[in-house]
């Protein structure tokens, strides 16, 4: 049996809990091959699934699909959800030839009953086998060309002939489906299935894939909203109601937010037990919509017309909120982005509300602020959650996972890098900012960084925009009115084998686009700080600019991470001879951040950018000359000549 997944860190424990449920209940099967199409997730939780897998007897293997967007040649827009879910579109490509057959599910299900039964299904020369969903809106239906007798999917769970689906030249045909349509579509997989393969999909019994608030309609119900759910018999539908084979848990009560009441919990519960994330506590503050969503079950049996006048009323604003009108032109500036600001915190009650407001009075409407707080002591929580109360649906609260990929690495990744890309790996914005809890917001930044990334950018490729700042004290009085200047860095220095040695772009400066967002939100084996590495990755995968003018205030003080240091002069080196054995460690992670961005990414590295690399790692081989020679070669020049030549000193030797 082949089964697929797509996953991105976010959504990694929920798979591991469907796949759990998969070898429990299918032990008496003789082979098990999960293929997760990966999108970010992590070395720590590949192995954590591994080791699982390892105790059924069963293998995992990775499809790595990093720059997702990259595959498509015209702008996505996925209107609202992951990315991640569009991995299901490629599988006919990413799976090896060998393997004929496929059963794909959704990271949101749980195997309760042996699925052998179903992988011997015959599909009938048809391409794949997917169960019904008669309660989706009309409108979607009339938007993909399906009429009203058409029977409409969910592709949550997919049984495919990939003989036939690689025959048929099904990936092109999806593509060219969803290109039609903008790049833009409701349901944006399942819409483009349903579209593209209406006569080529074979129904599916619905024990196989069994949407949890199905509980609660009767049978009447649905064949009311779809004659063709009558091609369902009302004792299949009963069957799969008592026992589903397969449970999906779509809609809004998620068994694993604190407070659902969902009928079917008790078997997502069991399955993540099994897990290496047992234990980990349910996602709280949604306890009071919980109850409310949980009431409407109830009045769904007594009155199902209300459910569906409700639902629909609030999912038909979904749809129109998220549509794209045809003929609307360039998104530039439309204010059709969905703009994340990612705010790491720490003990930053004097300055963060300053801050917050700063970003709260940006030009650009509707941005929404990310924060995740790493276990502050004084009162900066209770702050933060007056700035969520005030303002409900932009200032968003998360806390750092403790487990998993997300673990402190002391000596490999700073906890203040930690943070950011704990939060990297929670947002889901077109474009992502980062900020300091400390600095001041231009009211214009990200209007201006927006409109620089809108000139530089090109489909699915990363893109990073960074801009100079005024270096302030702790009063906000001018200490510098150029960081640039005061640093005597080169912003202009963006190339790859540049940033390898010396990071001209501060993260609190920096704006990224979606496709660089999510490479850089996997945790490196190690390195210097987020905003390096992020720098690297862009330099390396596309495109670098920078905005010459200080849009931000960079405030310097006693409990600054790192700071800005007026770099370049002979008092600098002076100080930085004093305090050799920090500077000497900082070569050490300066390096130990190169081996680790050529053991994530050696493979896909051009011939020059590995040369590059190569002679990188070199330096602490070489003597003082050796290393002067290959500097100036490859150009890894510091922010002045006085360090370039200290640095040709200075670096450990290898093994110290």
């Amino acid at each position: 049996m082949n089964v697929v997944y797509a996953s991105n860190e976010k959504y990694v424990k929920h798979m591991a809990a469907s796949m759990a449920s998969l070898f429990e209940k299918n032990k008496n099967e003789r082979r098990i091959v999960a293929y997760v199409v990966s999108i970010g997730i992590t070395e720590g939780s590949k192995a954590l699934l591994e080791e699982m897998a390892g105790r059924y007897g069963r293998t995992v293997c990775w499809l790595e699909m990093e720059d997702i967007r990259g595959q498509f040649d015209f702008d996505v827009d996925t209107r609202g959800f992951d990315i991640s879910a569009m991995g299901r579109l490629f599988v006919g490509r990413l799976l090896p030839e060998t393997v004929r057959r496929v059963l794909y599910l959704d990271c949101d299900t749980v195997v309760a009953r042996p699925l052998g039964r179903l992988w011997r299904t015959s599909l009938q020369d048809k391409t794949l086998g997917a169960v019904m969903e008669p309660t989706i809106y009309k409108a979607v239906k009339q938007g993909i060309g399906l009429g009203r007798e058409d029977a409409y999917v969910n592709s949550g769970v997919l049984l495919i002939d990939l003989k036939k689906w690689r025959e048929r030249d099904v990936e092109k045909r999806l593509l060219g489906f969803y290109k039609e349509k903008g790049g833009s579509l409701f349901a944006c997989d399942q819409d483009t299935i349903n579209g593209a393969l209406k006569d080529e999909i074979f129904y599916l019994p619905p024990e196989y894939n069994f949407f949890t608030n199905y509980r609660y309609f009767s049978y009447r119900e649905l064949v009311r909203q779809s004659g063709t759910y009558r091609a369902v018999g009302k004792e299949e539908f009963c069957r799969a109601k008592r026992h589903p084979a397969v449970i999906h848990y779509a809609g809004d009560e998620r068994p694993w937010i604190a407070g659902n009441r969902n009928h079917y919990r008790k078997a997502y519960e069991a399955a993540a037990a099994l897990t290496p994330w047992a234990g980990e506590p349910k996602e709280a503050g949604r306890e009071r919509y919980m109850l409310a969503y949980h009431l409407m079950d109830y009045v769904t049996v007594i009155c199902p017309f209300a459910r569906r006048m409700v639902s629909r009323y609030f999912g038909m604003k979904v749809v129109e909120a998220r549509r794209r009108a045809p003929g609307e032109g360039s998104r530039e500036c439309t204010g059709q982005e969905r703009i994340q600001v990612l705010l790491a915190a720490f003990n930053g009650e004097r300055y963060i509300g300053e801050q917050l407001d700063s970003i709260l009075a940006q030009t650009v409407p509707g941005i929404e602020i990310l924060v995740s707080d790493d276990g502050s002591a004084d009162a900066t929580r209770e702050i933060l959650e007056q700035y969520r109360q005030a303002y409900p649906g932009r200032v968003l609260i998360r806390h750092r996972a403790k487990e998993g990929g997300y673990q402190s690495r002391p000596g490999q990744v700073p906890e203040p890098a930690m943070n950011f890309f704990w939060l990297l790996s929670q947002a889901g914005g077109d474009y992502v900012l980062l900020s300091d809890q400390d600095d001041v917001w231009r009211p214009d930044k990200v209007e201006v960084l927006l409109k620089r990334m809108k000139e530089i950018e090109r489909p699915g490729r990363p893109a990073l925009v960074f801009s100079d700042m005024e270096v302030v004290d702790a009063g906000l009085r001018q200490i510098s009115p150029s960081f640039f200047a005061y640093g005597r860095s080169s912003p202009g220095r963006t190339a790859f084998s540049e940033i390898l040695a010396e990071n001209p772009v501060t993260g609190g400066a920096l704006m990224m686009n979606r496709a660089l967002a999510e490479m850089a939100k996997d945790v490196p084996q190690a390195c210097f700080m987020h905003d390096w590495w992020i720098a690297l990755t862009a330099s390396c995968f596309g495109e670098v600019s920078c905005v010459q003018e200080p849009l931000s205030l960079y405030r310097q003080h006693g409990g600054n991470t790192l700071g800005a240091r007026n770099t370049g002069s002979l008092g600098d080196l002076k100080e930085r001879a004093l305090r050799g054995s920090q500077v000497r460690e900082n070569y050490r992670r300066m390096f130990r951040q190169a081996r680790a961005f050529g053991r994530m990414y050696g493979k896909r590295l051009e011939d020059s950018q590995r040369e590059a690399l190569l002679a990188f790692l070199s330096l602490p081989g070489k003597t003082p000359a050796g290393r002067f020679a290959c500097i100036v070669k490859n150009r890894f020049y510091k922010s002045s000549w006085l360090q370039t030549l200290a640095q040709c000193v200075t670096i450990p030797k290898a093994g110290k």
